[in-house]
């Protein structure tokens, strides 16, 4: 409930205006349905239907002037109040209904964006913890689900209980009026019988709901890592334990979703018995107490109306406790804690920035494993300089890299550039220093040109063709339809490895950035492109502060300072002559590869 709570604070605040509009015309529908009527029903019907004894109707005792208008008059006003009451009913309901998928929509578009904003803001270590089908599930079909049940049943939560409370008023102003108040004080047992199964059901279907939801995140996970690793599948033939697994989540799913609709739907044949109870009891007490027609159609109404608010308003209330599973989940992820936050007052790098590089004591650890991946460390890398990362998998090269973009916060100790620890930067400031070209050239869909424009986006085509240029895109252009101007599919489609990394590599160029961080960016090449994308990454890493996190020597060959790295410690610093006579581990590392010394 406190998820909830936040949610209606966070999301419909914004738009309490629109939301006053709801309750406005929730409750001119209501009152007409639930008071409307049965006064109708009381008042009007006997001035139309006149008593053959000859009483006055009601209403002309009330209002006496009536009785000096025609009877004619008096008929036509006295029938055209019907039309009249349910026009207003109808144009009520209907601006209701608009107003609440308005209100719907407006709170999706902030809701997701919410959370997608959030995602963008939490650290690199949030989504790898995480499955990515859980969060896609988490951004679109949550948020969805939110949307949907709350245009389907905001506007019986609004409605439903005000039209309850006048038609309720209206039986009990009817039985008192009449002398029948007695007959009150037992229908409160319907009532009764009528509220417990909303408060049961809800609960369990809130838990329900929860579960149906995440195996929903399980079926989404399920099929994204079935459709990235197609070639891996069709490989290994591992389509029969792809289908089994599939199965064996959808099962889940529907298992879960069957229990909640079971709770879901046993509510209306409850409610509805207990309204037939309910005017069977008035049908024979009324009878025995000497009730007119008139006065039982009236009370019979707003009974009626009564309870079919009560189960309209349970049936909008279980909805709304299916709907928190999916606010639960959401709210885990705009309530995660943010590890990694900009400072308050953050400062600034005096410009131009050099790219001096200095770790200070630093250790690291992956979460709360306390396993560390680097130990302090303590190492300065001047401006301009460099440097080759070697050492066994696992050794904290990729990780010793990462720090410095403060994809990971440091467990102690600290990472300065130029002199600034980068904890008192912006994140933002800092990244616009850096550029990262890793081992697999992530392109987003759109053109070539708009791929090497990520690198800088206010960079003109003069500097986009230069650098496409300097990266050796422009040889494989021409075989290109369009040139920079050919659309790519997801993942830069359409391009070989060798030519994503090349562009990638001109992204790097174009951001002209003082301090490159390359990531073993020619590992999953063959060896004839590896060579020529070598030859732009050497041409690249001139004059910048350059880290090369290595798996084959043959990347680090122009390294001014090569760093050894063995269970998160540096146990060789130096060049590649020094270390292959003084460093064992570098030695065997480099003779492994079968490189002459």
């Amino acid at each position: 409930m406190k998820n909830v709570i936040y949610f209606l604070k966070r999301f419909l605040m914004p738009h309490i205006r629109l939301f006053i509009l709801v309750l406005c015309t929730g409750v001119i529908a209501s009152a007409a349905s639930g008071l409307g009527v049965p006064l109708l029903v009381k008042f009007v019907f006997p001035v139309v239907f006149r008593s053959s004894a000859g009483e006055v109707p009601e209403l002309l005792q009330i209002f006496p002037s009536l009785q000096e208008w025609e009877v004619g008059t008096l008929l036509l006003t006295a029938c055209a109040m019907m039309p009249l009451l349910f026009a207003i009913r109808g144009v009520s309901m209907w601006g209701n209904a608009v107003l609440v998928n308005v209100l719907g929509i407006r709170i999706l578009e902030v809701l997701r964006m919410a959370v997608f904003n959030r995602v963008q803001e939490l650290p690199i270590a949030f989504m790898e913890e995480r499955r990515k089908g859980d969060i896609i599930s988490r951004i679109v079909a949550d948020t969805q689900n939110v949307q949907n049940i709350l245009s389907s049943v905001a506007n019986d939560l609004v409605k439903q209980p005000i039209t309850c409370v006048c038609a309720l008023s209206a039986f009990i102003w009817l039985l008192i009026d009449t002398g029948h108040g007695i007959l009150f004080l037992v229908n409160l047992l319907f009532i009764g019988l009528a509220a417990w199964p909303i408060m049961v059901f809800g609960k369990r279907i809130s838990r329900k709901a929860l579960l149906a939801q995440q195996g929903l995140g399980e079926l989404n996970t399920t099929i994204q890592q079935n459709l990235e690793t197609q070639r891996e599948v069709r490989a290994y033939a591992m389509e029969e334990r792809e289908i089994r697994d599939f199965k064996a989540n959808s099962e889940n799913y529907c298992r879960n979703y069957v229990k909640l609709v079971k709770y879901q739907k046993a509510l209306i044949p409850i409610m509805e018995v207990v309204t037939s109870l309910a005017l069977a009891f008035l049908l024979v007490r009324g009878k025995m107490m000497g009730m007119s027609l008139t006065d039982f159609i009236a009370m019979a109404g707003a009974l009626f109306f009564a309870f079919d608010s009560m189960k309209r308003a349970g049936t909008a209330f279980n909805r709304f406790n299916e709907a928190q599973g999916a606010v639960v989940r959401l709210a885990e992820v705009l309530h995660e804690p943010n590890t990694i936050p900009d400072p308050e007052q953050p400062l600034t790098l005096a410009q131009p920035v050099r790219g001096d590089i200095t770790f200070r004591n630093v250790s690291f650890a992956y979460g709360d494993s306390g396993k560390y991946a680097l130990r302090d460390i303590d190492i300065h890398i001047p401006a301009g300089q460099i440097v080759g990362l070697v050492g066994p998998s696992g050794a904290g090269k990729t990780t010793f890299a990462s720090l410095i973009p403060r994809f990971y916060e440091v467990s102690s100790g600290c990472v300065e550039l130029d002199g600034v620890d980068i904890r008192k930067l912006r994140q933002h400031d800092l990244r616009n220093e850096l550029a990262l070209v890793g081992q697999q050239a992530l392109l987003f869909t759109g053109t070539i040109r708009d791929n090497i424009r990520l690198g800088r986006q206010d960079a003109t085509d003069e500097e986009l063709n230069a650098a496409a240029d300097a990266a050796a895109v422009s040889k494989f252009l021409d075989s290109q339809s369009k040139g920079l101007d050919t659309m790519l599919g997801q993942e830069g489609a359409g391009l070989s490895g060798g030519q994503r990394q090349r562009v990638a590599i001109a992204r790097a160029f174009v951001k002209n950035a003082p301090v490159l961080i390359l990531d073993e960016a020619t590992a999953s090449l063959d060896a004839e492109s590896e060579r020529e994308i070598q030859e732009s990454l050497d041409e690249l890493a001139k004059g910048r502060t350059t880290l090369i996190v290595a798996h084959r020597f043959s990347t680090i060959r122009n390294a001014d300072r090569i760093l050894v790295f063995e269970g998160g410690r540096i146990v060789g610093d130096g060049p590649h002559e020094e270390l292959y006579t003084t460093c064992p581990l570098y030695k065997e590392l480099y003779d492994r590869q079968g490189i002459q010394s």
